[in-house]
């Protein structure tokens, strides 16, 4: 499933390619995953696009919002003005027609995904159950150690991956942090010492950024709308069999998805 940094990859490109266009019509191909209620208020100017979490979230100048989860299968196509590309057409759920005479679309393999729109009030209503963003400027090691001492018995990949608690962190990004910091994912956070959990928090808020810089990572079906990601290059022990140190890889399942940790880097 697409984590925060492919989610946000995705919001960037959207916003250099449709942001502050309107919305003129939408063509709904599946209505399991475009709800019908993307036309209400129609047409309507997307005057911000953002990410909350894993969503992506279209502000329009109607007082409404666009709402869409990718899920593990979902992503967007646009379409310049005049293109003659019609690779947007397989597993086209609909298509979304701008008053420039551009479009985008939504595609979903599995039909997980989808888009809808709600109200300030119901968007208020759903955020309010996510956790902090952990590459906001106020998300201090101080607020992260705070998260994690509530729970001194859980253990740490299952708490960070808590999107209670951070919002946006996945089976990927939670690996890779623990790999870069030298812990071993079935550890309980009270026997995580002071220094590591602030190596955790750096390292954390680095591979993530790293992440968005290389638009994300493609293992299977992820794709933003240029193409690929790029940090599957980069990935140090997931779906890994051996370390950067050439040390041989081990896997486990933790609450039913696997993990990925070298047993001598990782302790």
């Amino acid at each position: 499933m697409p984590e925060l940094p492919e989610v946000e990859t995705v919001v960037r490109q959207l916003r250099t390619t449709v942001c502050f266009k309107t919305i003129e019509k939408v063509v709904i191909k599946d209505p399991k995953v475009i709800s019908h209620s993307v036309k209400k208020g129609l047409p309507a100017r997307i005057i911000d696009i953002m990410r909350r979490g894993k969503s992506i979230v279209f502000t329009l100048d109607t007082n409404s919002y666009l709402v869409a989860h990718l899920r593990m299968t979902g992503h967007f196509h646009y379409v310049p003005q005049g293109s003659k590309v019609n690779s947007y057409q397989k597993y086209l759920s609909g298509t979304f027609h701008l008053d420039d005479g551009s479009f985008f679309t939504f595609n979903e393999i599995r039909r997980f995904g989808g888009i809808k729109n709600v109200s300030a009030k119901e968007l208020e209503n759903t955020f309010s159950q996510l956790g902090y963003e952990p590459l906001a400027a106020s998300f201090t090691f101080t607020l992260f150690d705070s998260l994690l001492q509530r729970f001194p018995s859980a253990v740490i990949k299952t708490k960070l991956m808590d999107q209670s608690l951070i919002a946006g962190i996945g089976n990927i990004y939670a690996q890779e942090a623990l790999y870069r910091a030298g812990i071993d994912p079935r550890t309980q956070i009270e026997d995580i010492n002071t220094s590591k959990r602030e190596k955790l928090y750096q390292e954390l808020r680095d591979v993530l950024t790293l992440a968005i810089e290389r638009n994300g990572t493609t293992i299977q079906n992820f794709s933003h709308i240029d193409g690929k990601g790029e940090f599957q290059d980069l990935l140090s022990v997931y779906q890994k069999d051996r370390c950067p140190k050439s040390h041989p890889i081990r896997k486990i399942n933790q609450s039913g998805r696997g993990t990925y940790y070298c047993p001598r880097c990782q302790r």
